[in-house]
């Protein structure tokens, strides 16, 4: 069973807002977007609440609305988090690009637990083996893994997508008022 730091926690539940989480330690990151087929999966307009997961209860509910402009969705209301993109993945499964001014762009997976609801959890090179790692991943002091194509991308995220994913952040959408 995986059990990811708090630190993993707090940044997994903003990466579906593509939140303004600091760069997470052992997480994949890019110095630009690589995924470039975004769409609006989840609607037009999205009233999200977001949740951190720990110690086995919620914590640190935080709302935003977006909207789907110029390719991504955008931060309307709430939370001030960064823009983001949904990418169709495997099965119910998506990848969430979070894209933030100056920051380094990081990416998710958002797990469909039921209609509306999305466990979040940080895409994670740790999860990978080394050959991934060798092969994908530049490294500094600074950065744990940079990559710099959509092939890496999608093999962090279908090595994170076969762990048992059971720590994270909560998504959930709700009815717009």
């Amino acid at each position: 069973m995986t059990n990811l730091s708090s630190r993993h926690v707090r940044g997994a539940a903003h990466l579906l807002a593509l939140a303004s989480a600091a760069l997470l330690a052992g997480c994949i990151d890019s110095a630009q977007p690589l995924l470039t087929d975004g769409q609006p999966l989840l609607g037009e307009r999205l009233h999200l609440q977001f949740f951190a997961l720990r110690n086995g209860a919620a914590h640190e509910p935080e709302q935003a609305t977006f909207v789907w402009r110029d390719g991504r969705y955008v931060r309307m209301a709430g939370t001030d988090m960064g823009a983001f993109t949904l990418h169709a993945f495997e099965g119910d499964d998506l990848i969430v690009q979070s894209m933030r001014p100056g920051k380094s762009v990081e990416y998710a997976i958002a797990r469909r637990l039921a209609e509306g609801t999305y466990l979040v959890v940080a895409v994670d090179e740790t999860f990978a083996d080394e050959a991934i790692r060798k092969n994908y991943c530049t490294t500094s002091p600074s950065i744990d893994c940079r990559v710099s194509t959509r092939d890496a991308v999608l093999a962090f995220a279908l090595a994170t997508a076969a762990k048992p994913l059971v720590s994270g952040g909560l998504a959930v959408i709700l009815a717009d008022d």
